[in-house]
Parts: structure tokens; C-alpha cells; sequence
């Protein structure tokens, strides 16, 4: 789950460290921006990876997981006050 420490972490670093290790899925819990972010299809090398299918889904919304054979309920999950995130270069 992203914290107001982690957020620049979550959406940068960590994609591109997964991405280049090849995990297949990558699930961004985003509670400032009362989202999830589902990543999939990992590609590329180094700092360079990342994933090529990115999905959004709203709190509320039920997001499926299709690598694990599920669907996250996201309806009762808790939100906070929005934070500004960089953007990777």
C-alpha cells in the first residue's frame, strides 16, 4: 500500500525494479488517489522496464487479478488526503 513516504517509490522505482525482474503482476494500492493500479506484461532491462498493460481502477470497484485467480474487493478500503507525486522522467 502506498504511504505518503512511498508514493514516488511505489510508482517509480518499484515498477522498473519488477518490471526488469520479470514479475508478471505488480498491484499499486494508492489510497491518496483512491486507486489501484494493476501492472502487467513486464518488459525490458534495467532502469529502462517496465510493464506494458497498466490498469486503473477506482475504490469501489471490484479489480481482478486474473495471475491469481481473483477479484480484490476494494469497496470498504480506507482513503487519505491526496498527495502530489513526481512523475519518472
Amino acid at each position: 500500500m502506498v504511504s505518503r513516504s512511498s508514493v514516488d517509490r511505489d510508482y517509480g522505482d518499484k515498477r522498473s525494479i519488477y518490471a526488469a525482474g520479470g514479475v508478471p503482476g505488480y498491484l499499486i494500492v494508492d489510497p491518496m488517489a483512491a486507486q489501484c493500479v494493476l501492472l502487467t506484461e513486464p518488459y525490458g532491462e534495467g532502469e529502462q522496464a517496465d510493464y506494458g498493460v497498466e490498469q486503473t481502477f477506482s475504490f469501489g470497484l471490484g479489480v481482478p487479478v486474473p495471475l491469481l485467480g481473483v477479484e480484490l474487493e476494494t469497496a470498504e478500503f480506507p482513503t487519505l488526503p491526496p498527495v502530489k507525486r513526481h512523475r519518472r522522467p
